[in-house]
């Protein structure tokens, strides 16, 4: 007489899967699974009626559907939907989008502002030069002037 057939239903990875095996070892090995995942609670018997009625269809084979959903279980199960961001979320970017604008802008402003202050320093301090050579060469034409001495 064959062994009696249990269903087992683990969470591996995007899947919800079940099986109909004759033990957990046989569900274990069907799922390329370690042997610890009964005793995490990462798989389980289940009476679900949706999961038993399929697994029992198919026995020994895995079936899988998305996790969190209500579809059928099925041996080559449609991809799991991603999720759209949050109304919340689109709003924290957008606003975090419109900071990090602000604050560039900002820097862009203060980088024009020190250029601008850098060129107007020298600017002064080229007049303060040239004020200062049209001393000295007054200076100079004065002392030749004085003691008659030959331009150089």
């Amino acid at each position: 007489m064959p062994r009696r057939l249990k269903v087992f239903r683990a969470h591996l990875g995007f899947y919800d899967s079940v099986i109909a095996a004759p033990s957990q070892k046989a569900a274990l090995e069907a799922w390329g699974a370690g042997k610890s995942e009964f005793a995490h609670g990462f798989a389980e018997a289940t009476d679900d009626p949706k999961a038993v009625t399929a697994a029992l269809a198919e026995p020994g084979i895995v079936l899988r559907r998305p996790f969190g959903s209500n579809g059928e279980f099925k041996s080559a199960p449609e991809a799991p939907a991603v999720p759209k961001p949050a109304a919340k979320r689109k709003h924290s970017t957008q606003q975090a989008d419109r900071e990090r604008k602000r604050k560039a802008a900002a820097e862009a402003k203060a980088a024009r502002a020190e250029e601008k202050r850098k060129a107007e320093a020298a600017e002064k301090e080229l007049r303060d030069i040239g004020i200062e050579e049209a001393k000295l060469r007054d200076r100079r034409k004065a002392l030749q002037k004085t003691f008659k001495l030959r331009r150089t």
